[in-house]
């Protein structure tokens, strides 16, 4: 079985349509959070990510959507917020609103935990390679292990257990993949893993935003 695996696409569908031939082929699509946020194609990238009925979970923008934005909400968080709260229909945010912030599931015979964060704070918490937390993950009871959150690609093998950050398909922070959408593929045969780095224009999506209001500092990772 093919699995594609992202995460943090954050309303960016020029960037997730530029990987749309590997999802759709995909036998299933698992989505570690953060479909909005940022950039202002919220509904485009929320009915594609339906018609190809991934398995999601919600990441921290999802969920100030839902809720409410803590009080010392950056300024660029605070404007995708608001600019999803402004345009996404009732239909995307009824079906954001049942989304579990933790997934568990089988997938061809290999458990999965999916989550944004960490299994244990999934909404706030960034496991970078540098986080002693890390070492946690290995006594989990799961073959495989995703989250997201930090924009940034990880994947580390303890025990015939795979541990994977897929990065950002919207908002890569690493600098040798801006502007480009990252994924994961893994093939279950094998458990064989293929990372994705497809280059995109960003223009579109950073015009839309500044013409919405967005602050210069929305081009720093695209641009």
């Amino acid at each position: 079985m093919i699995i594609a695996i992202i995460s943090d696409v954050h309303a960016n569908f020029e960037a997730l349509s530029s990987i749309a031939n590997e999802l759709e082929s995909a036998d299933i699509i698992l989505v570690l959070g953060d479909l909005l946020g940022y950039y202002c194609q919220v509904n485009e990238v929320i009915d594609f990510l339906r018609i190809q009925k991934s398995v999601c979970v919600l990441g921290n923008h999802d969920y100030y959507l839902l809720h409410t934005c803590p009080s010392q909400t950056l300024p660029s968080v605070k404007f995708g917020i608001d600019f999803a709260n402004s345009v996404i229909t009732t239909n995307n945010r009824k079906w954001l609103s049942n989304l579990p912030l933790i997934r568990t599931m089988l997938i061809d015979n290999y458990s999965f935990l999916l989550c944004h964060g960490s299994p244990w704070d999934p909404l706030n918490e960034y496991l970078y390679p540098n986080n002693p937390a890390l070492n946690l993950l290995k006594y989990f009871n799961f073959d495989v292990i995703a989250f997201g959150h930090t924009h940034r690609e990880f994947l580390s093998r303890v025990d015939e257990k795979i541990i994977i950050n897929p990065g950002s398909v919207g908002q890569s922070r690493n600098p040798n993949t801006k502007s480009c959408a990252c994924a994961s593929i893994l093939d279950t045969t094998k458990l064989k893993l293929k990372q994705i780095h497809q280059k995109f224009d960003p223009t579109l999506v950073v015009n839309l935003a500044m013409m919405h209001g967005a602050d210069e500092r929305i081009k720093k990772y695209l641009i």
